[in-house]
């Protein structure tokens, strides 16, 4: 009875608690401005950088693991040195999408993806940047972004719920992006979710995606959606002598790494993102190789854009197409969607009285081997 009663008077405390406007708050106050960041020593108002107390009207939640202060970081910044070649463009870049991950912007709509081989320091970089976040920065598996046969359980999103920093690390060679929830997840698409065993809900992402690798994921759809989307950051240095304390002493810098980062998020704020040549190179080299419908039409088509006098009909086209996609283990897609990637390519298409065409292309003649000519 004792057991009860001491219940009742939790659930009539509650009940009373909730419905007193001096203390009840929907949960959309809790974290709902972008732009002040939570640590240990107080709050920092990342539109100017500035530390100042806390305040309870702020409504934050969470905190970064040290507050930032204005000491040096010269190891970290050698580190940068050594796994960039010095490229001192690459290192503005990495600190304003560091800096821009303090926040709960999400106007690049962009995914990072750090590539390259083992041993060269992604990890450590991706190790430090979500240590020093803590509370702001989420592990998610890579299964949540990689496309599979079977649907992903919506915990796998719930979790990702209030992070303006999300990390995974992909291992495996042939896996291919989930694009159409990436597209959410950097759209600013409201995303449905659910805890286990509870009710679905809704919520609107204000994470940044930031992928480390040794392998890049296919890219099914290269598009200019895409081509807003993904961002290939290269690390292909590895240091002549490998320092296995190097996290730690890294760590021991915490609060200026903080600083440089609050840095990188003011230089964003006034010149946006700005992308290195080695960024714009390595990404552009990722689209074209990964551009299946290019290589087809430079394999099996002859091409010239604007000429009337060059053309084919739509079917042996769309059926060159799909021996050539599913030769290269892809799905060809609808003639719908083959229309669109032709049009996309500047190919003029007429429906015409016997035949639906494409102008500026055509295909290139069978090459018939002496084997197969008949006899």
């Amino acid at each position: 009875r004792y057991t009860m009663l001491k219940t009742s008077f939790a659930a009539g405390v509650e009940k009373f608690a909730k419905g007193d406007q001096r203390v009840a708050v929907t949960i959309d106050f809790w974290d709902n401005d972008p732009w002040l960041l939570g640590t240990p020593d107080g709050t920092v108002d990342l539109r100017t950088g500035t530390l100042r107390p806390p305040f309870r009207d702020d409504g934050i939640t969470k905190s970064t693991l040290v507050a930032p202060n204005n000491s040096d970081c010269p190891r970290w910044l050698q580190f940068l040195n050594e796994t960039t070649g010095a490229d001192s463009e690459l290192i503005r870049f990495l600190q304003q999408w560091c800096g821009y991950s303090l926040t709960g912007a999400t106007r690049e709509h962009a995914l990072v993806f750090v590539y390259g081989p083992g041993g060269n320091g992604k990890s450590v970089f991706l190790n430090i940047v979500t240590a020093i976040l803590k509370q702001y920065a989420a592990t998610a598996a890579m299964d949540t972004f990689t496309a599979s046969r079977n649907e992903k359980h919506p915990t796998d999103i719930a979790m990702l719920r209030g992070a303006r920093l999300v990390t995974a690390s992909e291992t495996e060679e042939g896996r291919a992006w989930a694009e159409s929830r990436i597209k959410q997840m950097t759209g600013g698409d409201r995303l449905t979710a659910r805890f286990m065993r509870q009710d679905f809900f809704e919520f609107v992402p204000h994470f940044k995606l930031m992928i480390v690798g040794n392998h890049k994921p296919v890219l099914r759809n290269v598009d200019e959606a895409a081509r807003r989307r993904f961002l290939i950051v290269p690390f292909e240095r590895k240091p002549e002598k490998p320092d296995r304390e190097l996290e730690t002493k890294l760590m021991k810098e915490a609060p200026g790494i903080l600083q440089w980062m609050i840095q990188g998020c003011i230089d964003w704020q006034r010149n946006g993102l700005l992308k290195p040549a080695s960024v714009i190179a390595a990404t552009e080299e990722y689209f074209s190789d990964q551009d299946l419908f290019a290589h087809w039409l430079a394999d099996d088509c002859e091409c010239d854009i604007g000429n009337m006098e060059l053309s084919e009909a739509s079917s042996p086209l769309f059926r060159s197409w799909s021996d050539f996609a599913k030769s290269a283990g892809n799905s060809p897609g609808t003639q719908q969607s083959f229309k669109d990637q032709m049009i996309r390519h500047r190919f003029k298409f007429v429906r015409g009285r016997k035949a639906r065409e494409f102008f500026g292309i055509r295909l290139k003649p069978k090459t018939v081997g002496f084997g197969d000519q008949d006899r």
